[in-house]
């Protein structure tokens, strides 16, 4: 059967399990002809499963829970890492002196903005410490290229991505992550399926799931061969940042993948306080496997 999963960004080694799936010949063995789309917009995999043009995408758990999806639901978890914000050390002195704080960030809409300014106001509250002038400037993924150009700080950041190539280059930073000023970790990624597409193929969705987690067996058992399925599917050169990642990377993943109903209930409550969504209980447990 013709399964078409969209990404939530490029590829990149968070996406390994589908890749080894792919390259191993798990999918097709379980009759499974798996399709990667890589989407022009974050939200492109929710529009798509909304219309059941699709049927499964990745994406973070934020996003699902932002309102109301009526025909899409979280079939599990697959991944996690740490992350939030991190601060050049003069950024953070400029953020603890209040002083204009520059972040740069992949986005900056009312959702993600409003997130990062909690963030550093609860790590603020926490050192006796007051800054409201702050600035989420919209730009591209290369944080550390723009913490370098002088950025006092780049937001959505991860511990596998960010945390690596700060470490390479050899960068002092300041971490704020989430868990540090308890918000609900979100820096992860689920399955979507298409609800009526998900209906109707249970037994389809626990054979992705089944052949993703073998997948994931193979990654942390094997980094070499990690390494090498993730250029050949890329068709980029290896690089020392590259293979520091996918090592970071493999044993995050979830084997099994995590119950997304019970995994993100704290963040949900989180979001409604916040009024960053009004999506009730009844709700929440409808989007849901």
């Amino acid at each position: 059967m013709k399964i078409r999963l969209a990404l939530e960004w490029f590829t990149n080694p968070d996406h390994l399990p589908f890749i080894v799936g792919l390259d191993k010949g798990l999918f097709k063995k379980n009759n499974i002809d798996l399709e990667i789309i890589e989407p022009k917009g974050h939200y492109d995999g929710f529009k798509e499963l909304a219309e059941n043009n699709i049927q499964l995408a990745t994406n973070e758990p934020l996003h699902l829970i932002e309102k109301y999806q009526k025909n899409i639901c979280s079939i599990g978890n697959f991944f996690e890492t740490r992350g939030g914000i991190i601060f050049t050390t003069n950024g953070y002195n400029n953020l603890i002196n209040s002083r204009e704080i520059r972040i740069t960030s992949p986005v900056s809409n009312p959702v993600t903005d409003k997130i990062a300014k909690d963030i550093i106001q609860r790590h603020l509250k926490k050192i006796n410490k007051k800054n409201n002038n702050i600035k989420i400037i919209a730009n591209d993924f290369y944080h550390i290229k723009h913490l370098k150009a002088g950025f006092d700080a780049a937001w959505l950041c991860f511990e596998n991505f960010e945390g690596v190539e700060s470490k390479l280059e050899g960068l002092n930073i300041k971490k704020v992550y989430l868990e540090d000023v308890q918000i609900p970790n979100f820096c992860a990624l689920d399955v979507f399926a298409s609800k009526t597409f998900a209906v109707d193929n249970q037994n389809l969705i626990n054979d992705f799931k089944s052949i993703s987690q073998e997948s994931i067996k193979v990654l942390v058992s094997d980094l070499d061969y990690s390494k090498t399925s993730y250029y050949e599917y890329t068709k980029t050169k290896p690089s020392s940042l590259m293979d520091n990642i996918i090592k970071d990377t493999i044993h995050r993943f979830k084997n099994p993948f995590d119950n997304s109903k019970n995994k993100w209930k704290s963040l949900h409550q989180y979001v409604v306080k916040q009024k960053i969504s009004d999506i009730s209980d009844s709700q929440y447990a409808d989007m849901f496997i």
